[in-house]
């Protein structure tokens, strides 16, 4: 039991060692002997837990989507008018990608990849879909006009969230979820709707 319980504690020690790696320099430029300089174990035993950079990244996206689909469940059940859900959608991502190292990393790693892989990122996919839902249903609850399209405003509650992320003034993403929250309410209608002061 304790051997299980301490090659679980190395194993986060180098999912967390490598996530800053990967924050820092990117997929291509991450180095391993860099990884394992970090956690204090040699090339050989970080081999231990994970065979190549590769599996190391997997680990990272598979963690990304395992919180992206927790929250997107969370916020669609949540008992909140449209805007509000996807609002809250959106800062809850922030806060995760600001406070957990390995968030930060997974998302660097798929946009880094997005404009070459054959379909877009899961995170930004189902952002966008469920944007576009949230849109509509805003629209029948009377929260949103017929302008801008769906479609526009699906896509701005994306570009908000990696808009927000790219020009974070440091690697850590430091006061990202403010900057979304600032952001999100500076949007004219969705920002009142948001805050419940939409008037027809």
């Amino acid at each position: 039991m304790a051997k299980q319980a301490r090659s679980r504690r190395t194993h986060d020690l180098v999912l967390d060692a490598a996530a800053a790696e990967f924050v820092e320099h990117g997929y291509p430029r991450a180095n391993l002997q860099h990884v394992a300089a970090r956690t204090g174990l040699t090339k050989g035993a970080l081999y231990g837990h994970f065979a190549s950079k590769e599996h190391l990244a997997r680990a990272l996206t598979e963690h990304l989507d395992t919180v992206v689909d927790k929250l997107f469940a969370e916020r669609a059940a949540a008992d909140l008018p449209a805007l509000q859900r996807l609002r809250a959608l959106c800062c809850a991502l922030a806060e995760h990608i600001e406070s957990d190292v390995r968030i930060n990393a997974a998302l660097r790693l798929v946009m880094d990849e997005a404009p070459t892989a054959a379909e877009p990122p899961k995170l930004l996919a189902g952002l966008r879909t469920l944007a576009a839902e949230v849109v509509e249903s805003a629209r029948t609850e009377g929260a949103l006009g017929e302008r801008p399209p769906t479609a526009s405003l699906a896509d701005l509650a994306t570009v908000i969230l990696v808009g927000a992320y790219y020009t974070a003034p440091d690697l850590e993403r430091r006061g990202l979820a403010g900057r979304v929250r600032d952001l999100w309410d500076a949007m004219p209608d969705a920002g009142q709707a948001v805050r419940g002061t939409v008037t027809r």
